[in-house]
Order: structure tokens, then C-alpha cells, then sequence
């Protein structure tokens, strides 16, 4: 069979023997991994009571954003900037030496942010204090050993050891599975047990990754001035933009917290489940349409964008009706305390397939270098205008209302994407 694509391709056997491998590893080893996420997140809403699930809900939501603030994007460079060197050792060494220069820095930082907002966020709703300060300190620790993940891997990514990262992401993701089961049936799982759980996988994750990297790595003591500036450098025009994408990633989660009841949150989160079904056709966006698009001759093109647009678009108009019809059959997923969520399953699913178009076409428009200036500005400016309005005139405090707002806002980033495709396509040469 590969031989074929081969002959048919008119390229090296090797060569496409060797991408036909990489994709193959690709495809499985990631499969597996959001299987396994899915299958342990649907677990703890089973498994947790509504208060506990809100707990969880909140310090995952808070966490992440944390996250995005540490890293700043610094790991994330590194492929970028090593560029060709990929077998210097020492010039791999120094970017990672580099990027965790700025990300102890960060830590402090953000963890001293964590230490202030994290209880001033829940302290509406009455948690036990031990409770906030056990979520708060697995917060804290997976904050602190992500970073190994994330600079660890890069020297994976960039000599392609793709099945040495999933092996260890699966086993060690199916090991949290079992420990949570262990909690569960021993009765003690509960919303801080599910954070814990989390932080180990983290450390797990990241001990292995910096223990595969050292045959690739030669890191120096402290990182070059040089080479210090050109990562910031590389870094800073995108970090108004990384600022903004960590608080929206986790928007509807901030804003029932600060205007709803502990109730709400856990169905927000809840739901927010759901949405990983979309996870497969988000990354094909990235992974497979996105280098299509690419690749295409102006003409045509706009009959291609649009089939595949106008297919995400029936898929999510597909399930929204399905869902509507027969909501028993997600909600069954995440189980009899959030049977009576079947307008928010529908609203949910709304939000979710307008945030899939809008990454589709968010995709397509950058594989195509239709990227503009004048994008952030608008995007951001815009985005946050509507939200205001919203937080003022409407009533943030149910689910729905929470949804309904995301849904005004997704509908707003899909006019910019319409407006980048119909620019890109008047000056596309």
C-alpha cells in the first residue's frame, strides 16, 4: 500500500514509509490520549457530587488559565526557533535553559497571583477553608512540574519521537483512570482527590519526558543573554494575544463563579464535557485540512474552503438536532444528576460548533498567510465590548444565560472570520 502512494506520488519509498509511520503514530497515539482524558473526565462527573464537581470545575478552569500565563509561550518556540539545528545538542540545551529562565519568573508571579484570586473566587460560596487551600496547593504543584512536560517535550517533538511521548501519556493517563477508580470505590474520591490525581499525572508525565530528553539535550548552566532576548523577542508581539485566549479559554466557568451558585457551576462543567466531542474534528483542522488548503492553486480554491466549511457546518447543525430530539442520549453520558440540562445540551452544543467553524476557518485563513494587523484589534477590542454588555444587561447568574453568552460571543468571532475570509480572498494572489 505505501509503496503505491509511493509510485503514485512519484517520491522516495523511505519518505513516505517514514511520514505514513509518523502520521499512523499520530493519529493513534492522540486518539488515545483524548480517549483516555474523555473516559477519566466522565468518570469524576459520575463519580463526584455536584459541590465536589464544582470544586474540581473551578480549580481545572483556574489552572489552566494559570498555565497559559506561566508558559507564555516560551516552550511552544522552541521547535520554531531551533529551526534546522536539530541535532546541536547544546543549541536545543540553550532554548530550553532560556525559556525556563522566564518561567521561573512567571511562576512567581502568577503562583502569588493564585495564592490572592483562587480563594477570593470561591470564597462566595462557602467552601471549606481546607477544601480552597488542598485545590489551591494541587493548583500550585502542577503548575510548578508542568513546565517539564512542556520544555521536555519539545526535543521529542523535534526528532520525532512521537511514540515515546504517547507511550508514556497513555500509560501513565490509564494509571490516573485506575487510581481515581481506587478513590471511587474506597469512597474517599472527592473534588481535591481529582486535582491530586491530576498533579500526579503531571509530575508522572513530566519526570519521564526530561528522562527521555537527555540523550538530545545539552543544557548549560545558565542560558546566553542572546539567546534570551531572540525568545522574547520571537515572543513578544503575540502576548496580548496569549493573555487574552488564557482567560477566554475558561470564560464561562469565571463568569458562573462569580455570578451564579455552586449548582450552576458543576452543570457548566458538566456540560463543557460534552463538548470534547468535537475534539477528533478540531484537530483534523489543524492536522489534516489546514496543510490542504495550503497547498491549493487559487482557482477552486473558494469551491474547496466552502465544502469544507459548509461540511462543519452541516456536522454541527447535525448533532444540535440529534441533541434536540434525543438529549437522553448525551446526557446520559454525564449522568442522572444533570438529566434535567436539556435546553443548556443544546445551547451547549451550539457554542461548541460555532467555536469548531470558527477554528476551521481560523485554520484555513492562516494556512493561506491571511493573517492582518488589523485582526487583533478588532478580534479583541470587540470581543471584549460584547462581554461587557453582556455581564451588564444580562443575567449571568444560570447555565443557560452563561451559554447564551457564549454563544453571542462566538457569533461575533465567526463575523471576523468571515471578514479575514473575504479579504483573503479579494487579495489572495
Amino acid at each position: 500500500m505505501v509503496r503505491r502512494i509511493a509510485v503514485a506520488l512519484n517520491l522516495p519509498y523511505t519518505s513516505v514509509s517514514r511520514w505514513t509511520k509518523l502520521m499512523s503514530t499520530f493519529v493513534a497515539g492522540q486518539g488515545a490520549v483524548q480517549l483516555i482524558q474523555i473516559v477519566s473526565g466522565f468518570f469524576l462527573i459520575r463519580w463526584l457530587s455536584v459541590e465536589e464537581y464544582a470544586q474540581y470545575s473551578v480549580a481545572f478552569a483556574f489552572q489552566n488559565t494559570a498555565q497559559m500565563l506561566v508558559e507564555f509561550g516560551f516552550s511552544g518556540a522552541i521547535v520554531a526557533l531551533v529551526g534546522n539545528r536539530t541535532h546541536d545538542k547544546k543549541v536545543i540545551g540553550n532554548y530550553i535553559k532560556a525559556g525556563r529562565f522566564y518561567r521561573n519568573r512567571f511562576f512567581i508571579v502568577v503562583g502569588v497571583g493564585c495564592l490572592i484570586l483562587f480563594p477570593m473566587l470561591t470564597a462566595k460560596h462557602q467552601w471549606p477553608l481546607s477544601v480552597t487551600i488542598l485545590l489551591l496547593l494541587c493548583i500550585l504543584s502542577n503548575l510548578y512540574f508542568s513546565g517539564l512536560i512542556s520544555y521536555y517535550s519539545s526535543p521529542l517533538k523535534i526528532h520525532q519521537k512521537l511514540g515515546d511521548l504517547y507511550h508514556t501519556q497513555v500509560k501513565n493517563g490509564i494509571l490516573r483512570a485506575l487510581l481515581i477508580a481506587v478513590f471511587y470505590v474506597s469512597s474517599a474520591l472527592n473534588a481535591w482527590l481529582a486535582a491530586l490525581s491530576n498533579s500526579l499525572l503531571t509530575i508522572a508525565n513530566g519526570v519521564a519526558f526530561r528522562k527521555k530528553a537527555v540523550t538530545f539535550v545539552e543544557e548549560p548552566e545558565s542560558a546566553s543573554a542572546e539567546v534570551r532576548k531572540e525568545m522574547f523577542d520571537y515572543i513578544r508581539p503575540i502576548m496580548p494575544g496569549i493573555i487574552f485566549a488564557a482567560f477566554q479559554g475558561q470564560i464561562m466557568v469565571f463568569i458562573i463563579s462569580i455570578f451564579g451558585q455552586t449548582e450552576s457551576i458543576a452543570e457548566v462543567g458538566a456540560l463543557s464535557r460534552i463538548g470534547q466531542l468535537y475534539v477528533i474534528l478540531n484537530m483534523a483542522g489543524g492536522v489534516l485540512i489546514a496543510p490542504y488548503i495550503a497547498k491549493q492553486k487559487k482557482e477552486g480554491l473558494f469551491s474547496k474552503y466552502i465544502s469544507i466549511l459548509g461540511l462543519y457546518l452541516g456536522l454541527a447543525f447535525c448533532v444540535v438536532v440529534v441533541a434536540y430530539i434525543f438529549p437522553d442520549l448525551f446526557l446520559w453520558i454525564i449522568g442522572s444528576k444533570y438529566y434535567h440540562l436539556e435546553s443548556e445540551l443544546v445551547l451547549l452544543l451550539i457554542t461548541f460548533g460555532l467555536g469548531m467553524i470558527n477554528g476551521v476557518m481560523w485554520n484555513m485563513n492562516a494556512s493561506r498567510k491571511w493573517i492582518y494587523r488589523w485582526m487583533p484589534m478588532v478580534s479583541i477590542s470587540g470581543i471584549l465590548i460584547i462581554q461587557v454588555a453582556c455581564i451588564l444587561f444580562i443575567d449571568l447568574s444560570t447555565a443557560s444565560k452563561v451559554l447564551e453568552f457564549s454563544i453571542i460571543t462566538n457569533l461575533f468571532v465567526l463575523l471576523t472570520r468571515v471578514l479575514v475570509s473575504y479579504v483573503g480572498f479579494r487579495t489572495d494572489k
